[in-house]
């Protein structure tokens, strides 16, 4: 977050991050929102799939982190109900970081119950410039 939002800042041309006081608020909100509530349970599903040498991981912890995703996911589905953007009617660096984060919940079958976010993070990704989706970057890496 803390390289996202310096950048939005030295680069404030771009208007990727709101002048106003409240939007700029909203945009921190779902910054915030995003690491905590839905990236982290995605950082405890790899760590107890792959990342863990596999005496370390817990089986049940699996489960337990795809639920909470999905709980939380809700919050941000009904957020999004008439919404192109998380904040505003322009994307905001919280958009980049929200679509980065369900590419990868899309990756691991957890959007299938979100097609709103299923829908945004999609839209999102076929901006002109956008990055490369995880599952191309990573096979590319492994080319």
């Amino acid at each position: 977050m803390a390289i996202v939002l310096y950048l939005a800042e030295k680069y404030a041309e771009r208007s990727l991050l709101p002048a106003d006081l409240e939007a700029k608020a909203q945009v921190h909100k779902w910054l915030l929102f995003t690491a905590t509530e839905l990236e982290q349970p995605l950082w405890r599903i790899a760590r107890h799939t792959r990342l863990y040498p596999e005496e370390k991981r817990l089986a049940g912890e699996v489960p337990l982190a795809r639920q909470d995703f999905q709980d939380m996911a809700v919050v941000m589905e009904e957020h999004m109900r008439g919404r192109e953007f998380l904040v505003g009617d322009r994307v905001t660096v919280a958009d980049f970081v929200a679509a980065y984060t369900l590419d990868w919940a899309n990756e691991v079958h957890l959007l299938d119950a979100s097609p709103r976010l299923r829908g945004y993070m999609d839209r999102m990704y076929t901006r002109p410039k956008a990055p490369a989706r995880i599952a191309e970057a990573l096979a590319s890496v492994r080319a």
